[in-house]
């Protein structure tokens, strides 16, 4: 085990919110290799809000707040320190990450907290991008000697033993998990002694309130929000059977063109109305055209309407992998005007 000075410690996560345990595991860290500094890293916003986007309600602390607690929690350490690298940005970035600390603190060797149900992971990055050549490996494991004869028989792994540092899981941490304390809040249970003092202090004013469940994406149970949904209404005089036909009929400027588009299925009609110029001025009146297309889908439909207001009060995100961020939101820069859902939220709202 190497012992030098110039060690740093760098430890990425959500940190969701962060919890004793991400304490106990740096400074376990940092005095086993004798490090100078400890980095935790906490991920970006729109990693976070990926990776929660199937948990039911999603709590996701933001960006400032998950820094303010991992800050707070730092402050009685000089030795640990929060770096805010990845917070801006939008993909997970270990390997980034971890080259620009190298350049930053060339004459440090850096030590990357792993535990040992990622070794798939590590063995990932080192073939994608040479892990090894910038970092080294701190990986906590409950199982020693197992870990080490798997470590041992590792494909890829085996090569890189010496740049392993395996520790044992310190005593006290198993059961902790920032989704334990999540569940807790939101039952109005105390989680005190799962955080750290500071973290505590912080973490005790969140009411389960503020973090209002999410439907991010319009299928499946939830396929009715979606505007190429099959179903009957009429708008402005003319019948149509989806939401996307009477939309891209309304940029032609006369009703025998609407009726055409009105005969299209969902699919085709957004095809043909990309090739439609629309007439003058209905670029500026879109918004209006789509709540009163939605307003009629609904009020013509009790069933889609009594579905809508069966939604209660979460909040509905037209979640798209399309990179559409005007009508929606894009889930994996988790970027948009969501214009859609905010629509469909307040037809509900005025329905109540």
């Amino acid at each position: 085990m190497k012992t030098l000075n110039k060690n740093i410690v760098i430890m990425g996560g959500s940190f969701n919110p962060p919890t004793l345990a991400h304490y106990m595991l740096m400074k376990h860290a940092i005095n086993a290799i004798n490090a100078e500094y400890g980095y935790f890293v906490p991920v970006s916003d729109a990693y976070l809000r990926r990776k929660m986007r199937h948990t039911h309600p999603p709590v996701v602390l933001s960006p400032e707040l998950r820094i303010k607690m991992l800050q707070a929690m730092c402050s009685g350490d000089n030795k640990m320190k929060v770096c805010d690298k990845e917070i801006g940005t939008i993909e997970a970035r270990t390997l980034p990450t971890l080259k620009s600390f190298k350049e930053e603190f060339p004459e440090y060797e850096l030590y990357f907290v792993m535990g040992d149900d990622k070794l798939e992971l590590l063995s990932h990055l080192t073939e994608k991008g040479s892990f090894f050549e910038t970092s080294n490996v701190i990986l906590y494991s409950r199982n020693l000697e197992g870990i080490e004869e798997i470590l041992k028989g590792h494909r890829v792994l085996s090569e890189h033993i010496r740049n392993i540092v395996v520790l044992p899981q310190p005593e006290g941490i198993a059961g902790i998990s920032s989704s334990l304390i999540r569940e807790r809040m939101l039952l109005g249970e105390s989680c005190e002694e799962l955080l750290v003092p500071s973290v505590w202090e912080i973490f005790k004013e969140l009411h389960p309130d503020d973090f209002a469940d999410v439907i991010s994406l319009f299928k499946g149970e939830y396929d009715f929000l979606n505007n190429r949904y099959g179903c009957s209404f009429v708008w402005q005089g003319i019948r149509y059977n989806n939401v996307e036909s009477a939309f891209q009929a309304s940029k032609c400027g006369d009703e025998d063109a609407r009726k055409v588009v009105s005969r299209l299925s969902a699919d085709k009609a957004a095809v043909r109305g990309s090739s439609i110029i629309p007439y003058c001025g209905w670029e500026e009146k879109k918004l209006e055209i789509m709540t009163s297309i939605l307003e009629e889908k609904f009020g013509q439909n009790p069933t889609l309407m009594k579905r809508l207001l069966d939604t209660g009060n979460r909040v509905l995100i037209n979640g798209n992998n399309k990179h559409e961020t005007y009508w929606g939101v894009d889930l994996y820069s988790w970027r948009g005007e969501n214009h859609l859902g905010k629509i469909l939220m307040t037809i509900r709202d005025k329905e109540k």
